[in-house]
């Protein structure tokens, strides 16, 4: 379940990160076309300007001035370092033409009826017309229009003009580059310019199916990216299928127009070879996820084997093979600690006990039979005193009860139920005067840590417990008092 869990969690960070670095590239992109559309819009501010400062160079001289020569006009003719822009002209508002160029109009040529006149009149300022056909060229054009006011008041339209294949060519040029295309479109909704379908050039949006047919998967959806940036004035970001393909895009108005200009990509190759390559390193971590955790399993079960192993060693050094109680050195260890930090022990009693001529016992029914008696006795004590007193195999037939916050007394009294205990088992010993198994112990009291070390205190229940045997077995003998020596006291039984 842990190893379950652990892939789960990696699976879904690899494909969060996964997914963040998609979206880096995707903002990344979004980046590179607000940064297009602000090129573009700058662009198109040269070619205003350039109007503005012909009409504001204009003013400064008299329209008599400025007439004189209606082509290769030396104040109109100021315009050499933009080729995306003809030459400065002026509609008069007489009907005459006068132009920085050699244009020389037809004779019914008159500018007010012009679309550049008319709007910029309408409008009362710098304007870029609706696209129209060059009555001569037959090129579609825009004509970027500002009204003339001099000495008398209002003179006419002064103008330049712009042809869409020139603003084609320079968005193909400095934008259309990978996957990125541009299309323009007026308020209406009407295609302008788009570099990469010029079939579609004329169409509208709201109105012409076609447009749709060749690119957007939803009509709906692009209405609602173009309405959005005409009521918001703000750049929107768009996100559609087009030929099949995702597509990210922003459209945003040029400023001071009636033009709003998209530019957009494809999902490119290398965002598709990134998700892929993200998809293959995924599965790959996942796999080497899988083998680390198999071969860290693998180790898990070594190390827990080798625990159990040094758990039964460990156990093995602290139990008594036969009896599996405790055995003499980790009680002896036990005593050591006890007698280091005694902290709130007042006093302990230690009882040492001996199976009652248990040599005999063996060499009379056998070592096998022994080992029995042992196991029993072993229970018999265990079934007289409490979990938490501490019960170890001293060696042999020998025994040693350590029983704390116990004091002499009492210590007797636990030693005449062990005694009463094991006599009850009515184990036959031939070997025995008593004609049984039975035991003789030894009782000691005293506060840790005080007048007696451990070793002296061992000794003092070992010298009552041969002061029992002494006494006739079968029975116990403790000594006077906590840290006085021991002496001969009457027996707990008589037997």
């Amino acid at each position: 379940m842990l190893i379950l869990s652990i892939v789960i969690f990696t699976t879904y960070n690899a494909y969060d990160l996964s997914t963040k670095n998609n979206e880096n590239i995707y903002n990344r992109l979004i980046q590179d076309l607000y940064q297009d559309t602000t090129d573009f819009t700058t662009w198109l501010e040269r070619k205003k300007e350039i109007v503005d400062t012909a009409r504001d160079f204009v003013d400064n001289f008299s329209i008599d001035e400025v007439i004189a020569r209606s082509t290769m006009n030396p104040y109109l003719n100021i315009n050499n370092d933009d080729q995306n822009i003809s030459q400065i002209y002026i509609g008069l508002a007489n009907g005459n033409f006068i132009t920085g160029g050699e244009w020389i109009p037809p004779e019914d040529y008159d500018p007010r009826s012009r679309v550049w006149y008319r709007e910029a009149v309408q409008a009362d300022e710098t304007i870029i017309s609706d696209v129209y056909i060059d009555r001569e060229t037959g090129d579609r054009t825009v004509t970027i229009s500002s009204p003339l006011y001099m000495e008398n008041g209002f003179a006419g339209v002064i103008a330049a003009d712009v042809f869409m294949e020139d603003i084609s060519r320079w968005l193909t040029d400095e934008i259309n580059r990978k996957n990125i295309y541009t299309y323009l479109l007026d308020g209406g909704g009407t295609v302008i310019l788009h570099t990469l379908r010029s079939g579609i050039v004329g169409s509208n949006i709201y109105e012409d199916d076609e447009f749709y047919e060749t690119f957007f998967a939803r009509k709906q959806t692009f209405l609602d990216f173009f309405e959005e940036v005409k009521r918001s004035g703000q750049s929107v970001r768009m996100e559609y299928i087009a030929s099949g393909k995702k597509t990210l895009g922003i459209i945003q108005q040029i400023d001071d127009s009636d033009w709003y200009l998209a530019v957009a990509s494809y999902e490119n190759n290398d965002i598709r070879n990134f998700i892929n390559m993200n998809r293959r390193t995924i599965t790959f971590n996942v796999l080497s996820l899988v083998v680390v955790l198999i071969l860290l399993r693998l180790v898990i079960n070594i190390k827990n084997e080798l625990l159990q192993k040094n758990q039964l060693l460990t156990l093995d050094n602290q139990r008594d093979f036969l009896t599996g109680i405790y055995n003499r050195r980790y009680f002896n260890l036990y005593m050591e600690h006890l007698w280091k930090s005694p902290a709130d022990v007042t006093v302990v009693s230690l009882l040492m006990l001996d199976i009652d001529y248990f040599k005999g016992y063996n060499d009379t029914y056998g070592h096998i039979e022994g080992d029995e008696v042992l196991k029993s006795v072993t229970r018999g004590i265990e079934n007289s005193i409490r979990r938490e007193d501490v019960f170890a195999r001293y060696g042999g037939e020998e025994f040693t009860v350590l029983l704390q916050q116990v004091k002499k007394e009492d210590a007797e009294k636990v030693a005449d139920k062990i005694i009463t205990a094991v006599r009850e088992m009515n184990v036959e010993n031939t070997a025995s005067p008593l004609g049984r198994i039975t035991l003789s112990i030894g009782v000691a009291s005293i506060k840790p840590g005080t007048s007696m070390d451990v070793r002296e205190f061992s000794n003092a229940a070992d010298q009552e417990l041969y002061k029992a045997k002494e006494a006739g077995r079968d029975r116990g003998s403790a000594s006077n008092s906590i840290g006085e020596s021991t002496a001969l006291k009457p027996v707990l039984h008589d037997g």
